[in-house]
């Protein structure tokens, strides 16, 4: 586990490339059937429904004020500008994408964002409000808002009843959550070894020579998505009374945004070419934006402070406004 918290995104890149390894030299290993293929080879979708529980577990239902608005709104950014790009890219350059970019993997990383490092970082830079803001920020963890992304803007023909699988292991999290405490502890717990199984079994079904293929690409995509993180940190201040660099935090991609396209493509059949590519493209872009976006925040966080005088500025550390 020491190890695995030392490489970024570890939880979910570790197990991914060892998966890809196995599958590439011996992938006679994941066929031998019974539970070592269920689980290693065919458990992405059981894993998913898990996450989605422990997903919803976090978020809490008793947030109001505040806490409640800032997640709001990066939620509603995350899911206007990640959907709009890849409907702007799938209607001008259709499904193949532009530069290796299909429509599938924008969205799919686009609406994503690295929560782990907004919680560390909105401590810092942040106060009480821009943590809370997690618990309805969470959300876009997962596949459910890229799922709904694609099915809105056309790109994928998602039947309306796996909208309402992914709600409900969401739903029934955020319940038993909210009513029980250890239950919210022992799924934050739990996350990471649900998380480790999962990438497993979607790295199962990807080989290294895709990884190749995404090299470029996948940088490409993480240079984008920072990028773009700069149109989130002032299209988020409009919203404040009071400015924060935190902002610049939605330009990253969520490790878990690799898993997304072939939990995606299991609504959609006719996406499943692209699975392969838009995993790998995510898991690249991941680590790009986990490296440079803590860099980007403090160079915006100096901007803010010389820009505004203290009173509009988000008071630290930890303060309740």
């Amino acid at each position: 586990m020491k190890f695995l918290k030392k490489v970024p995104g570890g939880f979910i890149i570790v197990p991914l490339l060892t998966a890809i390894l196995v599958n590439t030299f011996f992938p006679s290993l994941l066929e031998i059937g019974g539970p070592a293929t269920a689980l290693f080879k065919n458990g992405n979708a059981a894993m998913m429904g898990l996450f989605l529980i422990v997903c919803g577990s976090a978020i809490n239902f008793k947030e109001a004020g505040l806490p409640l608005y800032k997640g709001s709104v990066l939620l509603l950014l995350k899911f206007i500008v990640g959907a709009g790009v890849g409907y702007i890219v799938g209607n001008i350059f259709g499904p193949a994408g532009v530069l290796g970019l299909t429509p599938f993997v924008l969205i799919s990383t686009l609406t994503s964002s690295n929560s782990s490092l907004y919680i560390a970082m909105s401590s810092e830079y942040g106060n009480a409000s821009d943590t809370g803001a997690i618990s309805i920020f969470s959300i876009k963890d997962g596949p459910f808002i890229t799922m709904v992304a694609m099915g809105m803007t056309g790109l994928a023909d998602i039947p309306w009843q796996q909208i309402v699988a992914m709600i409900i292991p969401l739903l029934l999290g955020a319940i038993w959550g909210n009513l029980d405490g250890e239950f919210k502890d022992l799924c934050s717990k739990a996350q990471p070894l649900i998380i480790i199984f999962m990438s497993f079994a979607i790295g199962a079904n990807t080989s290294i020579g895709t990884i190749l293929q995404a090299g470029f690409s996948g940088v490409l995509l993480g240079i984008i998505s920072l990028v773009i993180g700069v149109l989130y940190f002032f299209l988020y201040n409009l919203f404040l009374k009071k400015k924060t660099a935190l902002g610049v935090l939605l330009g990253t991609v969520a490790a878990n945004s690799a898993l997304t396209p072939g939990i995606v493509a299991e609504a959609d059949p006719s996406l499943q070419p692209y699975v392969e590519m838009a995993t790998a493209q995510a898991a690249t872009a991941s680590i790009i934006t986990l490296l440079i976006a803590p860099v980007m925040l403090t160079y915006f966080d100096k901007f803010v402070k010389k820009k505004y005088g203290p009173e509009r500025l988000n008071e630290q550390p930890n303060l309740k406004q």
